[in-house]
């Protein structure tokens, strides 16, 4: 007999933002990786060497697709001892389900096949790479390397004699057999799906793949002493907004010691610029190459004072005031870092405009 029951109405005991209730509940970067296309896996792989391995190792190459010998991720200890090169070798594996023994056969007979012919040396790891990691049977092979090699060499004649090289069977005998059975199995490890994304999580890549909350910003470089040579340029036409408001030349920012408003305000201006300044330097470390937001944001400051720009202003000096005023009030919610823009920014830009002759403070 089925009996009724009523339907209890669930309770979200959590805080919501409004980015929860635009976007829906977020999905944890394992769950991202579990579902991850072929295609986007492949990516996801050049991000992670790119970002990671490269600063780990001395060099890193790729190297898959026909003719690879078994090889996919090279990662070089000594890139420049040639002559006793220790590597490691990342082989990255997509599949829908977990990596299985029946499938890392071919690949474990190219490693010892092309080692034993001398193609090139024997890595001091061979991990396996996979967005769902590997079966219960592989990690009970791997942890027991005496087995590893039992096996493979049970499994040679139909996984491996007639599929390493094409048009040729690799026959399990004599000197190879005997290379095989010496063979140190314990290089084979397997980088979990977790480790993984804690590893891509280092990269610049990591937000743009798996979403979340970005890092936290640095605070803004302070301004050097000395006026340095990417300054010149907005520096000059500040000094002739000074001008203009004194009704007479100041020639060099030495003489704005004897003009206290001037000499306070070109200050918090190069704090300004320098913040700014940082900001873009915090985008590069966090945003990956190609997507020029802080570009993007920079044009839309100028859009949004230009206007201001080009209306009348008693002189030079009120015009800047009041043009970095409307900049410091501008929203920019499409910026990718929005949360980390502080109002020195937007007015920093204003300068990094005006050191790119976009706007000018007094008219020639």
């Amino acid at each position: 007999m089925v009996h009724e029951q009523n339907i209890i109405e669930p309770e979200i005991k959590i805080k919501l933002s409004n980015t929860d209730l635009l976007l829906g509940k977020a999905i944890e970067p394992i769950k991202r990786l579990q579902v991850i296309s072929a295609g986007d896996f492949e990516d996801l792989v050049r991000e992670w060497s790119c970002g990671y391995l490269k600063i780990k190792y001395d060099k890193v190459r790729r190297c898959g697709g026909a003719g690879d010998m078994g090889r996919d991720v090279i990662a070089y200890v000594n890139y420049d001892n040639r002559e006793n090169l220790v590597w490691d070798n990342y082989q990255c594996k997509y599949y829908s389900s977990q990596l299985s023994a029946s499938r890392i056969w071919i690949e474990l007979g190219k490693l010892c096949y092309y080692t034993f012919k001398k193609e090139y040396s024997v890595p001091r790891k061979y991990y396996f790479v996979t967005p769902k990691g590997i079966s219960t049977s592989l990690i009970n092979l791997i942890d027991y390397p005496h087995k590893l090699k039992e096996q493979l060499i049970l499994e040679w004649n139909d996984k491996c004699r007639a599929k390493i090289t094409s048009g040729k069977n690799i026959e399990l005998v004599g000197d190879f057999l005997q290379y095989i059975e010496e063979f140190d199995f314990s290089i084979i490890d397997d980088i979990d799906p977790q480790d993984l994304i804690d590893q891509h999580s280092e990269t610049k890549y990591f937000y743009y793949r798996f979403g979340g909350i970005h890092k936290t910003r640095p605070e803004p470089i302070e301004p050097p002493m000395n006026i340095d040579a990417t300054e010149l340029k907005y520096v000059k036409k500040l000094l002739e907004a000074y001008s203009d408001n004194n009704k007479s030349i100041i020639k060099d920012t030495k003489e704005l010691l004897v003009h206290s408003k001037y000499y306070k305000h070109f200050s918090r201006q190069r704090k300004c610029f320098y913040s700014a300044e940082s900001l873009m330097k915090f985008e590069r470390d966090t945003l990956p190459p190609g997507v020029n937001a802080f570009k993007d944001l920079k044009e839309e400051v100028y859009d949004g004072v230009v206007d201001t720009v080009e209306s009348e202003h008693e002189d030079g000096f009120e015009k800047v005031k009041e043009v970095c005023k409307v900049a410091r009030n501008l929203n920019m919610p499409s910026y990718p870092l929005y949360t980390s823009v502080k109002g020195n920014d937007l007015s920093g830009l204003c300068h990094h405009l005006a050191n790119e002759d976009k706007i000018s403070w007094v008219d020639e």
